[in-house]
């Protein structure tokens, strides 16, 4: 499929999805440091406690704002898959983050590896949710309605009225 193909079929889908997975990341990351740093937790329990705490919110933003699904839940097709995921992230991230803690105790260096696990397995997951667990439909960006400003001419003031 050729790039504009790609970029017509999923380009805004992909952008929120790339919002959520920043606001995921930034949620992971700040816990990990409180825990980490703050808590003074092992490593592998504080990215353990992050990662659990931060995918709900992943999950309920994909869900809703990226794929546009409101209906019932589902726990064998949707929600179960979706922690799934999380769990395999989980695991990638805290088994390289107790490797990592290993032979350093830098806070940047728990951080990354968390990042550079879920990095890995970011656009797989995109897919996934995609074409199994949301089955999104595909509104093309070139038939989306564009955004038209107002003439100023036509807008009013207070003067005006």
């Amino acid at each position: 499929m050729p790039l504009r193909d790609l970029i017509d079929r999923y380009g805004g889908k992909a952008l929120r999805y790339s919002a959520v997975s920043a606001v995921g990341v930034t949620v992971t990351q700040v816990l990990i440091v409180v825990f980490y740093k703050g808590l003074d937790w092992k490593a592998w329990v504080a990215n353990f406690a992050a990662v659990t705490i931060s995918s709900g919110p992943a999950y309920l933003l994909n869900r809703q704002w990226v794929w546009g699904k409101n209906d019932e839940h589902s726990v064998t097709r949707e929600v179960l898959p979706f922690w799934g995921m999380s769990l395999l992230g989980l695991l990638l991230s805290t088994g390289g983050v107790a490797i990592v803690s290993n032979y350093t105790d830098a806070t940047i260096a728990v951080s990354a590896t968390n990042i550079a696990a879920f990095g890995v397995l970011w656009v797989g997951k995109f897919l996934i949710l995609e074409h199994v667990l949301f089955r999104g439909e595909h509104v093309s960006v070139a038939a989306a309605e564009p955004f038209v400003a107002p003439d100023p001419s036509d807008i009013t003031t207070r003067d005006d009225a």
